[in-house]
């Protein structure tokens, strides 16, 4: 059955500190991108739309079976680019939404994965991000109607800064403390933070 929102991974960067694709790099039992792939997919989204450097033909030929390339040819420009060119590749398939994760957090549980997609299938419009302890974490699932915005977004704003111009705010869902198996890089958590605005995500507010 067809789901309403894709996987979208943000995997264009490279390592600063090794000079390699991130996507590359060894996460134990299976490369960072692998890993990644195989929790948005466990999610129940689809297709898995994987950004990747328009020059980076080794990450290209490395995408897991059933993932979809998407190249930026700006990588240079950070995640926000890459996030705008990923969720305009989901909105184009009819997706409501994606599942948006950095390919540098493999250790993310499919079930953190799962329940923010329960909860964008819930509210299409909200962006939803788990927390812990009052720390943000990865994935979130974010509108596909707000790639626009991100491409349009000013020089030296993050995605944060962008939801923030729009009106964005957050909200508190609730979740039972047992749902969520524990967990590293605030991405297994107690709760999730919804931020949405009131009627539409896409809906500046005064």
């Amino acid at each position: 059955m067809p789901t309403p929102g894709a996987g979208v991974i943000l995997a264009a960067g490279s390592s600063s500190r090794t000079g390699r694709p991130k996507a590359l790099l060894d996460a134990g039992g299976g490369t960072f991108l692998e890993k990644v792939c195989a929790t948005v997919a466990g999610a129940g989204v689809g297709p898995v739309l994987v950004v990747i450097a328009h020059d980076a033909p080794e990450v290209a030929a490395a995408l897991p079976k059933d993932c979809l390339p998407v190249p930026n040819a700006n990588p240079e420009l950070g995640d926000v680019s890459s996030m705008a060119l990923g969720l305009e590749a989901a909105l184009q398939l009819g997706k409501a939404w994606a599942l948006v994760a950095p390919v540098d957090h493999p250790e993310v549980a499919v079930e953190t994965a799962r329940l923010l997609a329960e909860a964008a299938e819930v509210e299409p419009g909200a962006v939803h991000v788990p927390t812990y302890k009052g720390e943000r974490g990865h994935p979130a699932a974010v509108p596909t109607p707000l790639a626009p915005s991100l491409f349009e977004a000013q020089e030296g704003e993050g995605t944060r800064d962008v939801f923030s111009r729009l009106g964005i705010r957050s909200t508190i869902p609730e979740f039972s403390s047992t749902s969520i198996p524990p967990g590293i890089c605030g991405s297994c958590a107690p709760g999730t933070v919804s931020e949405r605005t009131h009627g539409s995500a896409l809906t500046p507010q005064a």
